[in-house]
């Protein structure tokens, strides 16, 4: 096995502990467990996202990104150079309130089949603005590479 193989399974142990760590129901960890898992293999994956609210990820590949959305049993795949990132922040606002976001970005995909790729992240808050920053870096440099 070699590093980037390591690397790669890693990764995947990495994403599997911290979907075990959600209070999730046990038929969305069960589907993580074996279908997910299954379908991962060998596969090297870069990065990963969760969203800890809904049990949806992000694995990000070499040439693409596979969004699993547990509720509806959804795998779905989308190349890399159809992948798209969107940045706003409004630096204009001079006080955030719950309805006047100072930071939001996206990274989303059109595929030809309409399979729409919406991951967003976004903040009220000026402190979460160097959290959010440091992730659509990540994007931005994966989409880059």
């Amino acid at each position: 096995m070699g590093a980037e193989n390591l690397v790669g399974q890693f990764h995947i142990q990495d994403f599997l502990d911290k979907i075990a760590d959600l209070d999730l129901d046990p038929r969305i960890q069960s589907w993580y467990t074996v279908d997910v898992t299954a379908m991962l293999g060998e596969t090297n994956i870069i990065h990963h996202e969760i969203n800890d609210e809904t049990g949806c990820s992000l694995i990000f590949l070499s040439k693409s990104i596979i969004h699993f959305c547990p509720n509806s049993r959804k795998m779905q795949h989308y190349p890399k150079h159809l992948v798209h990132c969107f940045v706003d922040h409004n630096d204009k606002i001079q006080q955030s309130t719950e309805n006047n976001r100072v930071y939001s970005a996206e990274i989303f995909s059109i595929s030809p089949s309409n399979e729409h790729l919406n991951w967003a992240v976004h903040t009220n808050s000026e402190t979460d603005i160097p959290r959010l920053q440091a992730k659509t870096a990540r994007w931005i440099k994966y989409l880059n590479t």
